[in-house]
């Protein structure tokens, strides 16, 4: 979320023409159209569509779900200390840089995003909390894409008046460090012994829940000799012996 917000502005930023002060101390952009950054919007919207579907079944079929995750979130925080650099470039390659960092950014959010998802579901211990466990992770992403514009913004905005344009995203990059060093932490479950508990829970269920249809006709037929036979009972009487049909059927 913090990419898509500080990409935009630091395409449309005035390209600067103060002398750079490296390593950090820096400001300017590529002074862009919107025409032009629709276009390059759009191009990466269609190679996102190829990276999920394509590149990211391909690798994950080699070499996993968990490692897969692990090298793509290891890139983004080179890539957040790389994107301000782009600026200072030779005019001509600039805009080969920045395309280079948008496939960078998407693929690593193809092959970030969709094992995350695949190893939250897989390692939920029981079907019962599969439910709880994504709506927790869903409120935590929201509450992410509330905040993280909002801190990188503020970050942005307070390098350019210090004469650090990226200062905003070298900010996000530590937090990305924080997230890659987690990620060694982690472990993959095994489908297979979380499947199996799934499906056994699922049978117990069924089976503290089905109720016998022979012992539903044995009730019905109880209480209607235990009524009168009137002729304004008949209605009532064929009303349960139905239901009882479609129970046993």
């Amino acid at each position: 979320m913090s990419f898509d917000q500080l990409m935009p502005i630091f395409l449309s930023s005035k390209i600067s023409t103060a002398p750079p002060k490296l390593p950090f101390k820096f400001t300017g952009g590529f002074e862009m159209s919107s025409k032009d950054e629709g276009v390059l919007m759009v191009a990466q919207g269609f190679y996102a569509m190829f990276a999920q579907a394509v590149l990211f079944p391909l690798l994950a079929k080699r070499f996993g779900c968990l490692k897969v995750y692990r090298i793509a979130v290891m890139l983004w925080p080179v890539l957040y200390f790389l994107v301000p650099y782009t600026v200072l470039l030779p005019p001509r390659y600039r805009v080969v840089g920045i395309c280079f960092c948008l496939v960078w950014r998407t693929s690593a959010q193809a092959l970030t995003f969709a094992p995350n998802n695949i190893m939250l579901a897989n390692s939920a211990p029981s079907m019962l909390v599969l439910g709880a466990i994504n709506g927790v992770a869903g409120s935590t992403a929201s509450l992410c894409r509330a905040f993280g514009p909002t801190i990188t913004g503020f970050m942005y905005s307070k390098g350019l008046s210090i004469g650090v344009s990226g200062l905003g995203w070298w900010v996000t990059g530590f937090v990305c460090v924080i997230g890659a060093v987690e990620s060694l932490f982690m472990e993959e479950a095994k489908i297979s012994d979380s499947g199996l508990n799934m499906v056994d829970e699922e049978e117990d269920i069924s089976d503290h829940t089905m109720i016998d249809p022979l012992s539903i006709d044995a009730a019905i037929v109880a209480s209607i000799h235990s009524e009168d036979r009137s002729p304004g009972c008949l209605s009532n009487m064929l009303i349960p012996l139905h239901a009882g049909d479609q129970l046993a059927a």
